[in-house]
């Protein structure tokens, strides 16, 4: 099953629990849940499309809990199996933990907890929200928190929003241990401005991330950027050094770091003892960017394209190009058709990929 396949969310359970350190000495616990049916629309559409952009968003991440005897890990699966009688409790628990190891400084703000089918598994997220003038909580004659809005602008998952806290998990009884390396068990988004939001994903979830290739990409060109501000090349061989790496991605293949270096600064290094000092200096650089392992397939992002200059192009046809900018007007050029009103697009000297 993919756990990021958001499907149709069907929202089952909801509860809120406040975070402030400001102002209590301990997690602000709803005594109970809230109720689905009667729940403001506007407010459900918000938690749906919260838990959609999350699992959509290019920043979240797949992780892996660190062990099966995480505490939140333990919480949610109980959630999963037993609703009726765990959702509730456990979901208090979940906000001691959190309460626990938010640091003092954090700005006040709520945990909502959904408990939610996709109509292939059921999951439970857990977002973390700042209080804001978009959406607030207050408690009822109950004693339980609710969600209000208080405007109409509201703060979903975005590029622009540098504080993100979201994660998705789903039941990991059900992952076998043959899989426990491999097979996500939740999904996190943790945007912060600095490493102060470590707490979230390491602290509260104990969560590593599963790299994908996509990921692996990016941070392998972060890693090769940094590199080449402290490397002697001349200006013009950092720019092959960047656009060969760039190809290898582009290109989609499966390579490792060290094969990969060894044949792009082969022109530029004659012994192999500073050849070696080279790929150390690298690879160390690249495992500091939180790459995991340096072996991948290269997968093209929006992030990869704009550090190497991809120009796009789309015709009315349907046919789309991806050029690195160092190909237009060598390899690529493009000039005003003879016979009508649109343009001629020539590819020369390239290697077709099977």
């Amino acid at each position: 099953m993919n756990i990021r396949e958001s499907g149709s969310i069907d929202i089952l359970r909801v509860i809120v629990h406040v975070i402030d350190h400001q102002q209590h000495t301990q997690a602000e616990k709803s005594q109970s849940e809230i109720n689905v049916s009667n729940m403001d629309s506007k407010v459900k559409t918000f938690i749906t499309d919260h838990i959609r952009a999350s699992i959509k968003n290019n920043e979240s991440k797949l992780a892996k809990f660190e062990s099966r005897k995480t505490f939140t890990q333990k919480a949610i699966n109980g959630i999963i199996q037993d609703p009726d009688s765990n959702f509730v409790s456990n979901s208090k628990d979940i906000a001691d933990i959190l309460y626990s190891v938010t640091p003092a400084s954090a700005a006040p703000g709520c945990i909502v907890i959904t408990y939610y089918t996709n109509s292939i598994e059921t999951l439970v997220a857990i977002i973390k929200l700042d209080n804001n003038d978009a959406i607030s909580y207050e408690t009822n004659s109950s004693g339980t928190y609710e969600l209000v809005l208080k405007g109409t602008a509201l703060p979903l998952p975005s590029k622009s929003n540098k504080l993100q806290k979201c994660a998705i998990i789903r039941d990991t009884d059900t992952i076998s241990e043959q899989e426990w390396e491999t097979k996500p068990g939740l999904i996190v988004l943790d945007k912060q401005v600095s490493n102060f939001s470590l707490f979230f994903y390491q602290d509260f979830l104990k969560a590593q991330f599963l790299l994908t290739d996509s990921h692996k990409s990016e941070k392998l060109m972060d890693g090769v950027i940094k590199y080449l501000k402290i490397t002697p090349l001349e200006h013009n061989q950092k720019h092959v050094v960047l656009q060969s790496f760039g190809s290898k991605i582009i290109n989609g293949e499966e390579f490792t770091l060290d094969e990969a270096a060894r044949q792009i600064f082969s022109p530029y290094i004659s012994s192999q003892e500073e050849m070696d000092r080279v790929i150390e200096q690298l690879e160390t650089i690249v495992l500091e960017q939180g790459i995991g392992d340096t072996s991948l397939k290269g997968v093209v992002t929006p992030r990869i394209e704009k550090v190497l200059g991809i120009h796009k192009i789309k015709t009315l046809e349907n046919i789309q190009l991806s050029i690195p900018s160092e190909y237009m007007d060598t390899k690529v050029t493009i000039k005003p058709s003879q016979y009508g009103d649109g343009s001629d697009i020539f590819i020369k000297d390239v290697k077709i990929k099977n």
